[in-house]
């Protein structure tokens, strides 16, 4: 669905916020077949262009996010600039920003870059998560990136989540989500609902945690479900402030709920202590510190297969569920060309595309997975298979909740 956002007050607490992995994977980059329609992947336009020019021109992806997230994206563009069905469309580079670092964020960049009337930039694709695209569209508009003819993208055909919250400039090429991560060795029997779970978590006073909500998104998912899980689902890809103005008695329910569970969370020198970003959880998960948190499924997966996380380590989504998002591409109006950035969109979506992607960083397929091939532990892609998304897209909202929560919740801690 589309909707209108609106400028948000601090676009660097707003991506911290976002999904965030921080997890890295050096897992093998295994192909699989491609689909049928590969080869034809071509325009009137870009293979006009390089016949004048004789140039094969270059795609630049920008990105931002954790480590492995880029090396993802590199894997893919490797694998595309060897492909002989592409790599006469286009030679793909990948540019990224590390988040949790002092540079330059890349929605200031491609900011900075577009009010200075540049054209005809390096921003040919931008990839990011659904609800990263926000702070970029409040700060440049929302004629900033451009409809995505999907006609010309073969193996759009082979996407299953074609609905998405950003509208025809978005197209997915990746998901994640958050799940109930538990060590099964003490947890026979894991919550299957928020209230199953809230209850756990009083019976077993120490033993879950959840991140700051501020540094990490796992955490807050946690907190954000606490407060939606009040509201009619509508308001969960909103950015509309009247779900705060006007349902401030479901919030208060929200937090009072985040309240009345601090007390039985993970303590350290008899005081309860949030641990830092997503990482942090995942270490008192993996010292067994305590027996569950909430976590993301590519982080949970990766550190599993480093052998940081011991086999004991399950997955389970709840009802309602955390928060999914999915990871996509958007064609910026100040990029160069946008005919050929389509080749690429069409090469990322391929089922050779998405085995690599799985296989680095253990992204979920936005493709079916049963036609994948030569992946890495494909019993861990039937456990975690997200066949539906419960999104969450609510602007500056976000920030909100962080900033109350650090006022609220925080200071219990103390």
């Amino acid at each position: 669905m589309n909707q209108s956002v609106k400028k948000m007050v601090s676009s660097v607490l707003v991506i911290l916020m976002t999904m965030v992995f921080t997890a890295c994977s050096s897992a093998p980059q295994n192909s699989s077949s491609k689909s049928v329609s590969s080869g034809e992947k071509s325009t009137a336009q870009s293979e006009t262009k390089q016949e004048t020019s004789g140039e094969i021109p270059t795609v630049t992806i920008w990105g931002s996010g954790g480590q492995e997230v880029r090396e993802s994206l590199q894997a893919v563009a490797d694998a595309f600039n060897v492909d002989a069905d592409y790599n006469t469309k286009a030679k793909v580079e990948v540019q990224f920003v590390v988040s949790g670092t002092s540079e330059q964020s890349l929605v200031d960049r491609i900011t900075a870059a577009n009010q200075a009337g540049e054209t005809d930039t390096d921003y040919d694709l931008i990839a990011l998560d659904d609800s990263g695209i926000s702070p970029i569209i409040a700060q440049n508009g929302e004629d900033f990136f451009v409809p995505i003819d999907t006609t010309k993208i073969p193996n759009y055909e082979n996407v299953v989540f074609k609905d998405n919250i950003i509208g025809d400039t978005f197209v997915p090429y990746r998901g994640t989500t958050v799940m109930l991560a538990y060590n099964s060795e003490v947890v026979s029997n894991p919550p299957k609902t928020t209230e199953e779970l809230y209850q756990w978590i009083k019976d077993n006073p120490g033993r879950f945690t959840y991140c700051d909500p501020s540094t990490g998104g796992s955490g807050y998912t946690f907190a954000t479900t606490a407060i939606y899980n009040q509201l009619p689902e509508e308001a969960a890809t909103s950015p509309d402030t009247k779900w705060k103005t006007e349902h401030t008695e479901e919030w208060d329910k929200g937090f009072s709920l985040l309240a009345e569970l601090h007390p039985y969370l993970y303590q350290t020198a008899g005081k309860v202590q949030y641990p830092m970003k997503n990482a942090g959880s995942l270490d008192l998960l993996a010292n067994k510190q305590v027996d569950m948190t909430t976590a993301f499924v590519n982080m949970v997966l990766t550190n599993k297969s480093m052998g940081t996380l011991p086999e004991s380590i399950k997955l389970q989504q709840l009802d309602p569920a955390f928060s999914g998002a999915l990871a996509g591409f958007t064609i910026p109006k100040i990029g160069k060309d946008k005919e050929a950035a389509l080749s690429v969109i069409d090469y990322y979506l391929s089922y050779e595309a998405q085995s690599i992607s799985w296989n680095t960083m253990y992204a979920s397929p936005v493709v079916d997975t049963n036609k994948l091939e030569n992946l890495d532990h494909s019993d861990w892609l039937k456990e975690t298979n997200i066949s539906t998304l419960r999104y969450f897209a609510i602007g500056s909202l976000q920030k909100d909740i962080a900033v109350r929560w650090t006022e609220e919740i925080a200071p219990l801690a103390q």
